[in-house]
């Protein structure tokens, strides 16, 4: 794995990560402090640069290190939630208006690449294998025309093993990596500023002016978390927006579908698109999600291997990875002011479509910045709650509540002896409550489990060699280095009085 990476996607392995930009170590003033480097942070800044505001961005690790470089490139305009549902969520005319932000966007990204980051437009094809779900596939595809997608049906989708489903036009794929790597140097020659191994220790109050960030101090007008998770300290985006891990790979095929973006109506769904215009024999494929960390994590990635398996003619698996995600509990981002607070914004809650959805956030926090609204302002409010939206916080609260009970629980005993390179666990070790785990080179690690963030019990990813906290979705190193999310510690040592 990358140092510098929480994952090591195609992408990463590739083009392995560097860092390019110096940490913070003294004062720093601007118009805005943007936190977060990925997709969504950098295109936030570039618009508030573009209406002539000063700003800085300050990444906790280096620029791709973060969920964008986890990306698997896939472009589209069809809503997570499906087209359905987000007419009754938003009816006709603020369905188009969201589908519309997410062509837009697309475009903007085929624009900012300048021909470059393999950015190219390929039909996207919303599919089942099963023939008995045309009915609810064709009222979709009609729910999908009504919001202005170009779709047209398909009897049968350019897949061997898909039954049903319909097409979708103009939608893209891309280099994830290539194109953050784009957006930085359009934000330096935009004239902004870029820290990186600077993570913020973010204190709100009412209307926060200054932040300590790395080994130094921002001072701002406005402040914009985007880090993907929540980063403020309001407990209902914790609810409204929990953690996921989603699955990929990259797979070399002998039998490699058209070139396009595909997706299927299962729950949760498989997608998949061709890695590279110049390599139409590699395929990435992803899916399998779960809760972070609350779940098989090397099940999921046999699970996902199978699925691939059983559908193309595989010579080989190059990589695999696993990127987090955080998913609304009522279907859409949360992307404007943050409850109670007169000059924060924020960005979260993207689900597995954060390329789009973060590119249209630079408009949109921009604009509400810069003019005082924007479009959809009351819809994507992070201050809205909505009776779906508490139910399926409900629902939600499941993974969370399990992982702050096993602080009280009585823990199992641990061996260390025991554990085979690659292997953690949480338990008692010698009478102390302890995460322990020996990495692939057989070292062992101890840490005491509870998150720093707000004290849930972390549990041990084999797939990622991680340590994962269930309840907001941060994650260490097997050493117990915070990795990502919204902690801002590292694990402790272990203490006695934990068990």
């Amino acid at each position: 794995m990358n140092a510098n990476a929480i994952h090591h996607s195609c992408w990463v392995q590739s083009n392995p990560l560097a860092q390019r930009f110096d940490r913070l170590s003294s004062t720093h003033t601007s118009d805005v402090a943007v936190v977060g480097g990925g997709i969504t942070g950098l295109s936030v800044a570039l618009e508030l640069l573009h209406r002539g505001f000063s700003v800085a961005v300050y990444e906790a690790s280096i620029i791709g290190g973060g969920t964008t470089g986890g990306s698997t490139g896939h472009l589209d305009a069809h809503p997570e939630i499906g087209c359905g549902e987000l007419l009754s969520k938003l009816g006709e005319t603020g369905g188009r208006e969201y589908v519309q932000l997410r062509q837009a966007a697309i475009a903007a990204i085929e624009h900012r690449a300048a021909n470059d980051c393999d950015v190219t437009r390929v039909p996207g094809y919303y599919y089942s294998e099963h023939a008995d779900d045309a009915s609810s596939l064709r009222d979709e595809c009609e729910a999908a025309a009504r919001l202005g997608l170009p779709v047209e049906w398909c009897d049968k989708p350019p897949l061997p093993y898909a039954s049903v489903g319909f097409r979708i036009d103009s939608m893209a794929r891309m280099d994830s990596m290539a194109y953050l790597r784009r957006l930085t140097d359009l934000v330096v020659e935009a004239g902004g500023k870029i820290f990186e191994k600077s993570i913020a220790r973010v204190s709100l109050e009412e209307q926060t002016r200054e932040l300590p960030i790395g080994d130094g101090t921002a001072h701002f007008d406005h402040l914009v978390l985007a880090a993907h998770c929540n980063k403020s300290d309001s407990m209902l985006l914790d609810i409204e927006t929990p953690a996921y891990q989603s699955y990929a790979l990259l797979a070399v095929v002998t039998n490699p579908p058209e070139d396009g973006l595909f997706w299927d109506n299962s729950d949760p769904y498989f997608y998949i698109r061709r890695w590279g215009s110049a390599s139409a024999n590699k395929i990435i494929v992803g899916g399998c999600d779960h809760r972070t960390g609350d779940g098989d994590t090397q099940q999921a990635q046999a699970d996902l291997e199978e699925y691939v398996r059983q559908r193309f003619d595989v010579r080989s698996i190059e990589s695999r990875w696993s990127a987090e995600l955080f998913e609304p509990t009522d279907g859409l981002p949360m992307i404007g002011n943050v409850p109670g607070k007169k000059n924060v914004w924020i960005a979260t809650g993207l689900s597995g479509v954060g390329l789009t959805l973060g590119t249209a956030a630079g408009w949109l926090i921009a604009d509400q910045i810069f003019r005082g609204s924007s479009t959809l302002q009351d819809a994507l409010s992070p201050a809205r709650l909505s009776v779906s939206a508490i139910t399926g916080a409900v629902t939600e609260m499941a993974a969370p509540v399990k992982g702050m009970a096993q602080r009280i629980l009585p823990a199992k005993r641990i061996d260390p002896a025991t554990l085979r390179p690659g292997e953690g666990a949480v338990g008692d070790v010698e009478g102390v409550h302890t995460a322990i785990c020996r990495d692939k080179s057989g070292t062992l690690h101890q840490c005491d489990p509870v998150c720093t963030h707000m004290g849930g019990t972390v549990s041990w990813n084999e797939a990622e060699q991680t340590w994962d906290c269930p309840v907001h979705g941060g994650r260490f190193t097997n050493c117990g280095k915070r990795l990502y999310g919204p902690p801002e510690q590292d694990l402790q040592s272990p203490k006695a009085d934990k068990q």
